[in-house]
Order: structure tokens, then C-alpha cells, then sequence
């Protein structure tokens, strides 16, 4: 359900509210009983934190699906390597390089030049990739201590919701 129309018109009476009754600014146990008396906040508020329940439900049963689902994947992924290397071992001891068989073509090919690293330590500069990452830990301590970085600054993220459930 699309709540923006009653979101937006419960801001405008929570305005209203607040314009007609200035004190209300000031004082936070009478603002909260004149929104809960003057206007049906509390009901929506109801309704959005069940379906944000239902959601977080549902969410994690999803969660918990693509796990097994990703179990199971695993285990066919190590089952097909299995298969693999048993038709290599078995067309290795026949002294074959191809079959053509009805399911399909098996072959083996001649194995791939790769590197392999033996000590890492002895690699000359040039053979290191270098990542470039702002530290924003080291950034965050020197901004906080109010010691100038340049190209960085200190904002104040958006405002965030707690919710506990009864």
C-alpha cells in the first residue's frame, strides 16, 4: 500500500497543529497527546510498523532460503568437479584425448601456463597492484579531534528510526 498521501497529509495537519498551538513546539508530552487525539498518526504508524514487520519477516525467511539454496548449490558445484575429474582420470588411463559419446563430447586439452608464486616477499615493486582507498577510521579520528583534512569533511547523516517489537 502507497502511504505517501496520508504520510503528507499528516505533516501538513501536524504543521497546522503546531502553527495554531505554538507551545506545542516547546513541549513534547503535549505534542505527542494533541497528534495522538487530533489526528490518526498513531493508526498508521500501526499499519507501517506491521508491514515493516512483515517485511523484516520475510526478509529473513528469504535470507535463510538463498542460504540452503546456496548450500545446494555448493554441493553440486563440488559434485560436478567430482564427475569432472573422475572423466579425466578415466580418459587419462585410456590414453584418450577425445570422446563422442551421445550426451555430449569429452576431451581432454593440454593443460594452461599460469603463475604461480613461490615467495612473495621476493617480487620486484612492479609486479604488486596497488589499491588507492581513502582510510575513512584515520579520517574520521583527525576530523573529531577538529584537525583539518584536506578534501574531506565531517557531516551529520540523515536522521535513523529504532524499532523494537512488543
Amino acid at each position: 500500500m502507497n502511504y505517501q498521501f496520508e504520510i503528507t497529509a499528516l505533516e501538513r495537519a501536524f504543521a497546522d497543529l503546531v502553527a495554531a498551538y505554538p507551545d506545542l513546539a516547546e513541549d513534547d508530552e503535549l505534542r505527542a497527546d494533541m497528534f495522538e487525539g487530533e489526528t490518526d498518526a498513531d493508526r498508521i504508524l500501526s499499519r507501517l510498523l506491521s508491514e515493516e514487520r512483515e517485511a523484516n519477516a520475510l526478509s529473513g525467511a528469504a535470507a535463510e532460503r538463498i542460504k540452503d539454496l546456496q548450500a545446494r548449490k555448493a554441493r553440486f558445484e563440488r559434485k560436478k568437479e567430482a564427475m569432472r575429474s573422475l572423466m579425466l582420470r578415466l580418459m587419462q588411463a585410456g590414453g584418450l584425448s577425445k570422446r563422442q559419446l551421445p550426451e555430449g563430447t569429452v576431451s581432454v586439452s593440454k593443460g594452461r601456463d599460469k603463475v604461480e608464486i613461490t615467495d612473495e616477499a621476493a617480487l620486484p615493486r612492479w609486479a604488486y597492484e596497488t589499491v588507492r582507498k581513502p582510510d575513512k577510521k584515520a579520517i574520521l579520528e583527525r576530523l573529531a579531534a577538529n584537525k583539518n583534512v584536506k578534501g574531506a569533511a565531517l557531516v551529520t547523516g540523515e536522521p535513523t528510526l529504532s524499532v523494537r517489537a512488543v
